[in-house]
């Protein structure tokens, strides 16, 4: 008789952690509806100017990259993950995977001027990782230049000039760096391979 009631019991322990189990899942699985995207690219665009530009203080005086991803929660809302604070020549950053947000853009600063980095342009790693990760991404540089990465086209393109973001103090521009409206993965692999320019 004893070993009958364990056993319900048992079963009923067994019983209620199979419901807790299905439950926690259902509510982490992502519905179609998830993944719906409301706002446009001029949106998220708009939305990664305004962010990379209250970063660039911090990231000029620390002399770090700082970087997130952009995504569009449920409720048809723009966020940033936290952002996450590298080195003065990276930033490593993690990809998430959270229901109700719909990833859709990554973001990160260029750090502070050093006339030893090539700066000014996102960097071939910086594209390959966009296309890699399927996501359009936004630098901004230390001239205060803003640049748009199209993982489709798989080109980094110049949204607005030197100054258009806040610039770090210590910037200074080189004459001789001509700075091309738009670069694809072979230009940008070519400017990696050039010298620096005569500043």
């Amino acid at each position: 008789m004893f070993e009958g009631r364990y056993a319900k019991l048992v079963y009923a322990a067994i019983a209620i952690l199979w419901v807790v189990i299905v439950v926690r899942a259902a509510t982490n699985v992502k519905t179609p509806e998830d993944f719906v995207v409301t706002v446009s690219q001029s949106e998220v665009q708009a939305f990664a100017r305004q962010r990379l530009d209250a970063m660039q203080a911090r990231s000029f005086s620390d002399r770090v990259e700082l970087c997130a991803i952009i995504f569009e929660n449920s409720d048809g809302k723009l966020d940033t993950t936290k952002v996450r604070e590298g080195d003065e020549a990276t930033c490593d950053l993690r990809y998430f995977d959270e229901p109700g947000m719909a990833p859709l853009a990554s973001i990160h600063t260029h750090g502070a001027f050093d006339q030893n980095y090539d700066s000014e342009v996102p960097s071939l790693l910086d594209l390959e990782s966009d296309i890699e990760s399927r996501l359009d991404g936004y630098v901004s540089t230390p001239g205060g230049r803003f640049w748009r990465i199209d993982w489709q086209q798989e080109r980094a393109m110049l949204v607005c000039r030197e100054g258009c973001l806040k610039q770090d103090p210590a910037y200074r521009p080189c004459a001789g760096d001509a700075i091309a409206p738009a670069y694809s993965r072979p230009q940008l692999s070519a400017r990696t391979r050039q010298m620096f320019a005569e500043c």
